[in-house]
């Protein structure tokens, strides 16, 4: 099962779409330990769903260098995973891109690790921009990773005043290295290791904003879906519910109304994503399901 708590929390805010004052707009818990679907969110508003989790090399700024990223044990099941740290002070990274339109007061909180075998990079620093324009440090940014998941750990790290509500303007936020230490005390090798896990950013709703989501609620249930039938409920008026296996390849439209359920009895176990469509043709948060 993955990550207990934290699943439960980002879910609780997802499940209730827009009727809850914070949202989970994007989160990268690593869920499958598969690499090429865990650098992508698992739990998404739609503008973010193809948002990916990079480590970079930004020695040739603005040209960047991407590393591999892959998924291997992590806070609680896997993390992403990269190796080539050395000499990355001010120049390496992890980082992410989203989009928060009509939400403010936004947030993120990450777990960042450091290898014992082969120790990464130590210090790190959390930074934020919109695009086109300067990086900011964020507020109580800064983390210092130790060999655990426990020390290198950023919570609810607020992002400023000017991030609210940006429209279509991508946000950028990055955990950059800020020296070259390993978390051995010497310089980070070639081979040093850095992890992270549960990056979650949040943001609450514009009051007043003219947007029919702000007033819905809608909710899925039992989610594992156990016995082949997932029921639904809704206080605004939904036409579709399209269902993603992990690939993102459609698997299932379904037609539906405020009130109902669905038969996924001929959908094989795994982990899904189910996106409802409203009556005026807005998409709503994608939300995880599992079924058993």
């Amino acid at each position: 099962m993955k990550k207990g708590l934290l699943i439960t929390i980002i879910l609780a805010a997802s499940f209730s779409l827009y009727s809850q004052e914070v949202d989970t707009l994007a989160a990268w818990t690593f869920p499958t330990g598969v690499d090429t679907l865990d650098i992508y969110p698992d739990v998404f508003i739609s503008n973010n769903e193809n948002y990916y989790i990079s480590a970079e090399d930004t020695v040739t700024w603005p040209n960047t260098t991407l590393r591999d990223i892959i998924s291997t044990a992590g806070a609680t099941s896997f993390a992403g995973t990269a190796t080539d740290w050395d000499n990355g002070s001010s120049v390496k990274l992890w980082s992410i891109k989203i989009k928060a339109p009509g939400y403010q007061n936004l947030k993120v909180s990450s777990k960042q690790f450091s290898d014992v075998e082969s120790p990464g990079p130590q210090d790190w620093k959390l930074q934020a921009r919109l695009s086109g324009e300067d990086w900011v440090d964020l507020e109580n940014g800064t983390v210092v990773c130790g060999t655990d998941w426990t020390s290198g750990v950023a919570s609810n790290i607020a992002l400023p005043e000017q991030f609210n509500d940006p429209g279509t303007t991508s946000i950028f936020i990055r955990w950059i290295m800020t020296s070259n230490i390993s978390t051995s005390g010497s310089n980070v090798e070639p081979a040093g290791i850095s992890k992270i896990d549960d990056v979650v950013v949040t943001g609450e709703i514009v009051s007043g904003i003219g947007n029919a989501r702000q007033n819905e609620s809608f909710r899925l249930y039992p989610n594992p879906v156990s016995n082949g039938v997932l029921f639904y409920t809704s206080s605004v008026e939904l036409i579709q519910l399209n269902i993603y296996n992990n690939e993102g390849q459609l698997v299932l439209e379904q037609e539906i109304n405020e009130v109902g359920s669905i038969d996924l009895s001929n959908l094989t176990p795994g982990v899904y994503f189910a996106e409802p469509v409203l009556a005026n043709g807005e998409i709503g948060i994608s939300k995880k399901l599992v079924i058993r």
